[in-house]
């Protein structure tokens, strides 16, 4: 008996194991660069972009980037005839909007909850990000490694 309920476990666990990724995707990552910006007055946008550059003979349906325990929607931009998938994180902790606590419930109407954080699936380092992409209704996820920190910008 111990050795079924043994196997249930090892076979659930390797189930919940991290997502599938793909070594055959209809794309290829030419490089891969982040860095941080800032604003020059205090209040101002702060972000960690990423950019990685690719090539595709075909369009391709990218969902969302996950870099750095954050998660964003793959944005796809061109410069001449490059194409390359643009990933911007918000790192700005100052754009928190007010909101009123009070004993009388009525005095917090218009009060707006925070919105559900989604948990960060993967386990990456630092310079790691993964990319998801659709092929019909399936997600594939291809792994993005030895990502370059530029240098950090600052703007005025």
């Amino acid at each position: 008996m111990k050795l079924i309920g043994i196997l249930i476990l090892a076979f659930s666990i390797t189930q919940c194991a991290s997502v599938k990724m793909d070594n055959n995707h209809p794309f290829k990552i030419e490089s891969a660069t982040y860095n941080h910006v800032t604003g020059g007055v205090k209040g101002s946008y702060n972000s960690t972009n990423l950019i990685i550059n690719f090539t595709a003979k075909e369009a391709v349906d990218f969902q969302k980037v996950y870099f750095q325990n954050k998660i964003t929607n793959a944005v796809i931009e061109q410069n001449g005839d490059k194409q390359y998938i643009a990933a911007r994180y918000k790192t700005s902790s100052n754009d928190r909007k007010d909101i009123i606590l009070h004993a009388d419930p009525k005095q917090e109407f218009g009060n707006t909850p925070n919105n559900p954080v989604e948990k960060f699936p993967f386990e990456l380092k630092e310079n790691e990000a993964m990319i998801s992409y659709a092929i019909g209704e399936k997600i594939h996820y291809v792994k993005v490694e030895n990502i370059v920190k530029k240098d950090k910008v600052f703007m005025q």
